[in-house]
């Protein structure tokens, strides 16, 4: 899209719009994913980018532009212009792309939604009634527009279409097109995105806005930004924008929540990002009201924001991320964010640990848009001084707790929490927490009430589909999606206060944190109490056992091949091994190679790629295993978004770090797990590790038969392992299986490990290569500090 020319009209007439304003998708919040790693859970959440006005202003045109369109097929009819056959092609794969688009999103939301009866919604029969309307679509902005009316049938947040024209881009390309249709819209998807999108969310004037007694009060100017330097202040009313009443604007928007409720809390955000800022080099014509009710008129440069893109999680566009932090009267910290976004986090936590010595935080998330869930753990983690729950994410697939764990020097101090009805998503979720485990006081207005995690996906035409998996309740069992946060302190926000330089809600913080002062947050938890472990956990069928569990495995005797002597009734040896267990653990050392072969090696790298799930989502990426004899080992998993997160066992602790959560020693039974497969030599000391082992029985498996040995750990928890009878390697243990056995450097070694959360395939396995001991530790950072 070319950049509008500085002065140029904004016209009110809403079919003119819905040519001339075809970015849709404002910026809007991430809402959730969740991403299961092989016992290191990570809870994304995030809340996406929005094609509000285009697609809104084409659903209210819908009905008279289909009229239109038949109008001009039957004038067509009498005149038919020729089409080439290309054309023809190309329009028969656009038809092809959106039935397969709508197909796409209708079966994600019946296979997906946390909810089986759709919230009373009959799901077949909105496909039945939207699939002849895609059909004529002729357009994929049609198709988009349609798409977000039947996601709306389900009235629920995070359920959007984010067109492509929406997305902003990152390297300097702009992939707007003025057709939806075409052999150009099958490309898009590949495209970086909307340079002019880009330039909506990053220069403007520097103020922000919030709609009081139906006016657009400015509430805040950033010092020195052209609109400080316009002599803009807080309290003043926006009455137009280039030519445009505000009055109209407004009312566009909140006409625009009939069809989608949720706009109703962003209408701030959008009047910025779609009205107020534009292309670099331009400026906006603003009309206002200053503080004695004057008419004014100002001509405000747009200049680049402070703040930066963000990328949010793989499929998801990138976001206009600010942060600010500083000190308030007697020492007070003050810490400001518009986004859960990776970089909120080291950010968050530097300026959190400068303000050790302050009697108290206030943390502003008015108008905080939310973004990843797994911040909620690393940012509650700093705050908190005791293992607590901030809610659960019930899917179809289970129950998945969000519990926080206190990183090292949590800060003591009081804490109040600022929200409104801008507050969104991971935001509420965050407040929440806070605000029902004591730690800290929540002010202001009730929050927006859209809290439903979710995940995204691409579409053929190139549009995203974001979908919620799952709803989440609270520790105490508060529901916020359609009700928010209720704020512990209401207090609302005036234009006479504003005027007169003041801020309320944040006053009334500052005097909670006053008057809580002496009051100390509670000791942390004492050492060796043993953490829950969140994002990995199966759930529990009705009868408390792991889905998944193996069964119909059928009991046999009598297998080919080599098979342990007969002696059934016998009991362990003095050991504790089953005589019967010991040829099967024989044939499994010779299998992989042999104890000598082992004695040779002494580091292990491999590489390969990850797979995981969880609560419906899957995620990918690579992963670096690193072994050295003895008993080292730590596995590094890069995931897109989420960055690389680590896991480890030392020599003498256990650990788990990752870059949203922060970091945790591991203790108890867990650590007892990996202290005994971080053994280098595991594959041929299992008599060693399980000092405790029986033959449980004889099982067939696809045709093979395996032995099935019961075995206990000194420490820790007993395991089922599954040896092939034929070829004696170790096919399965509990619900990991070992597969696709490969010969390095002389010995066999698994290249593909899976269980029910994930898969990891390995490409490249070394030995011998040089290892400091230094690799194994965890990362020094804030978070170990």
């Amino acid at each position: 899209m070319r950049a509008r020319r500085a002065g140029a009209a904004r016209p009110l007439d809403i079919k003119a719009a819905g040519v001339r304003r075809r970015r849709s998708h404002r910026e809007s919040n991430v809402a959730s994913q969740s991403l299961g790693v092989e016992r290191c859970g990570v809870i994304i959440r995030s809340r996406m980018l929005r094609a509000r006005q285009f697609r809104i202003l084409l659903i209210l045109l819908l009905t008279f532009q289909s009229a239109a369109s038949g109008r001009q097929s039957a004038q067509a009819a009498k005149t038919p212009a020729p089409q080439s056959q290309g054309q023809q092609d190309a329009d028969a794969d656009a038809r092809r792309r959106r039935s397969e688009a709508f197909e796409i999103v209708w079966r994600t939301v019946k296979e997906n939604h946390f909810d089986p009866t759709f919230g009373g919604a009959d799901w077949d029969a909105v496909r039945a009634e939207f699939a002849p309307l895609v059909e004529r679509a002729a357009s994929d902005r049609e198709l988009h527009a349609l798409l977000q009316q039947m996601l709306n049938r389900l009235g629920q947040s995070h359920f959007n279409i984010i067109t492509p024209e929406s997305i902003p881009s990152t390297d300097g390309e702009d992939d707007e097109r003025e057709d939806g249709g075409g052999e150009s819209a099958g490309k898009r998807q590949h495209r970086p995105g909307s340079l002019s999108m880009a330039e909506h969310l990053t220069y403007g004037i520097g103020i922000d806005l919030r709609v009081i007694a139906g006016a657009a009060v400015i509430t805040r100017v950033e010092p020195q930004s052209p609109a400080a330097r316009a002599g803009l202040r807080p309290g003043f009313v926006l009455r137009s924008v280039d030519g445009q009443g505000m009055r109209g604007i407004l009312s566009m928007l909140e006409r625009a929540a009939v069809f989608e409720p949720s706009v109703l809390h962003q209408i701030p955000a959008e009047v910025i990002v779609e009205f107020v800022n534009g292309a670099p080099g331009t400026s906006v014509r603003l009309s206002y009201l200053d503080g004695l009710n004057r008419l004014r008129r100002a001509v405000v440069p747009r200049e680049r924001l402070r703040g930066e893109m963000s990328p949010v999680f793989q499929a998801m566009p990138s976001q206009f991320f600010e942060f600010e932090s500083r000190r308030l009267r007697n020492g007070v910290g003050y810490i400001r964010f518009n986004l859960f976004v990776a970089p909120a986090l080291d950010k968050f936590c530097a300026a959190l640990r400068g303000m050790r010595d302050a009697p108290g935080v206030v943390i502003d998330l008015r108008g905080n848009r939310g973004g990843l869930l797994g911040l909620v753990y690393g940012l509650g983690g700093l705050l908190e001084t005791r293992d607590v729950s901030f809610g659960v994410m019930r899917t179809r697939a289970g129950r998945f707790e969000l519990q926080v764990n206190p990183q090292k020097n949590p800060y003591r101090g009081q804490v109040a929490v600022l929200i409104d009805s801008t507050t969104q998503s991971a935001g509420e979720i965050f407040a929440g927490g806070l605000g029902e485990s004591g730690r800290a006081v929540v002010v202001g207005e009730r929050s927006a009430g859209a809290t439903l995690p979710s995940a995204a996906k691409e579409l053929p035409t190139g549009a995203i589909l974001q979908y919620a998996f799952a709803d989440f309740v609270t520790a105490n069992g508060n529901l916020l999606e359609g009700r928010g946060v209720n704020p512990n302190v209401p207090v609302k926000l005036s234009r006479r206060s504003l005027l007169a330089g003041r801020d309320p809600q944040l006053e009334a913080a500052l005097n909670t944190i006053e008057t809580r002062r002496d009051r100390v947050a509670t000791p942390p938890t004492p050492p060796g109490v043993v953490t829950v472990e969140t994002g990995g956990v199966a759930p529990k069928d009705e009868g408390g056992a792991t889905k998944g569990d193996a069964d119909g495995a059928t009991a046999k005797s009598g297998a080919d091949g080599a098979r342990p002597t007969d002696g059934a009734g016998v009991k362990a040896s003095g050991e504790g091994i089953d005589p019967r267990v010991r040829p099967v653990l024989e044939k499994f050392a010779q299998a992989v190679g042999g104890r000598a072969a082992f004695e040779k090696l002494s580091t292990r790298v491999s590489k390969g790629t990850f797979e995981g799930t969880s609560a419906g989502l899957r995620l990918s990426g690579t992963i670096e295993i690193i072994e050295k004899a003895p008993d080292k080992s730590v596995t590094f998993i890069n995931v897109p978004g989420a960055g690389v997160m680590r896991r480890g066992f030392t020599g003498e602790y256990g650990y788990q770090q990752i870059p949203l959560m922060g970091f945790r020693r591991i203790e108890g039974a867990e650590l007892a797990e990996l202290k005994l497969t971080s053994d280098f030599k595991w594959m041929v000391n299992l008599e060693r590790l399980y000092p405790k082992m029986s033959l449980k029985g004889e099982e067939k498996n696809v045709g093979d038969d395996l032995y099935v040995v019961e075995a206990t750990p000194t420490t820790g928890l007993p395991a089922t392992l599954y040896f092939d009878a034929k070829s004696g390697l170790l096919v399965r243990r509990d619900r990991t299986y070992f597969e696709d056995y490969r010969e390095v450097d002389g010995v066999r070694v698994p290249f593909t490990v899976r269980d029910d959360f994930s898969v990891v395939r390995l490409t490249e396995i070394k030995h011998n290569l040089p290892v400091d001991d230094a690799r194994f530790a965890e990362e020094k950072n804030c978070f170990t500090q």
